[in-house]
């Protein structure tokens, strides 16, 4: 630990200083009480990396629809931040870790403490635990990303995948389909186009966006690490997608879930939404709209 101290930590000395005065009183949240179960209970453990860093379009949210729709699943579920860049990792305690979205200009400093346990990252997944990273935040999961100017630095590896830093920022709908004819459907602002390697399967085919490169590519996938650029936030606008990473994650610690579902009476209101947002895009298809 004393040697990811040492690391050169850019610019958020401001955000430890923060954080090393909380206490950790607010590291851990869990929906324990509220399904009435005991504290001791086994459910699924999400570590939530640095969310003071990793702070932008939504990613706080995708947090709480974690918790959120666990609870609706009955599923118990404690969520610990990872708040500081120093801290320990929960690698052996944690069944899935969540990169939320971050500025690109970040992400070497983020990068630079996180290949120093890239060993454990990779026993991580290897262990079938989920990894998802969105947003700009993907530089955490590729080979490396490449600024404007030149200069580059190297990520965890975990994806076959390279970033390249655009000239332009990219923002609009993303709405792309995934595996057995299901969708998922956000919001989109990119900073960086996504390269994947041959041997690299997308996340899904874009319908209606440009997703890597806007060359029908969305996101990367490689058994439970996963890269998306969907935003909105994504969890909270696609329940069937979290209830999957909610049971995979839990599945990786053992736990039987098949008595564990969302009901669809318990999502009308995130699915009427997700349809109006579909009715929208597909108007932008059409020329309804621009």
């Amino acid at each position: 630990m004393e040697e990811m101290r040492n690391v050169e930590l850019g610019n958020f000395a401001l955000f430890n200083e923060i954080r090393d005065k909380s206490q950790n009183k607010d590291i851990e949240i869990n929906n324990h009480k509220a399904l009435n179960v005991s504290s001791e209970t086994r459910g699924v453990h999400i570590a939530w990396m640095f969310p003071d860093v990793l702070n932008m379009h939504g990613g706080r949210g995708d947090a709480m629809a974690l918790l959120h729709f666990s609870n609706l699943m009955k599923l118990p579920c404690t969520i610990r931040r990872i708040n500081r860049l120093h801290d320990e990792i929960p690698f052996e305690w944690a069944d899935m870790i969540f990169f939320p979205s971050g500025d690109l200009s970040s992400m070497a400093d983020v990068c630079k403490v996180l290949t120093a346990q890239k060993d454990k990252f990779i026993n991580f997944a290897e262990k079938g635990k989920v990894i998802l990273a969105t947003g700009s935040t993907g530089a955490v999961l590729a080979e490396k990303t490449v600024f404007l100017d030149g200069h580059s630095f190297s990520g965890l590896g975990l994806l076959g995948m390279g970033m390249k830093q655009r000239e332009k920022v990219h923002g609009d709908d993303l709405w792309i389909e995934v595996s057995e004819g299901k969708e998922l459907l956000g919001t989109q602002i990119q900073l960086a186009d996504v390269i994947l390697r041959d041997e690299q399967k997308p996340l899904g085919k874009t319908i209606y966006g440009r997703g890597n490169s806007g060359k029908g590519q969305e996101g990367a996938r490689k058994n439970n690490v996963i890269f998306t650029h969907l935003l909105g936030p994504v969890l909270a606008k696609n329940p069937w997608f979290t209830e999957e990473l909610l049971k995979t994650a839990a599945s990786s610690a053992g736990i039987s879930v098949d008595n564990y579902k969302l009901d669809l009476e318990d999502v009308l209101l995130e699915q009427s939404a997700l349809e109006d947002h579909r009715t929208f895009v597909q108007k932008k298809m059409n020329g309804e709209i621009s």
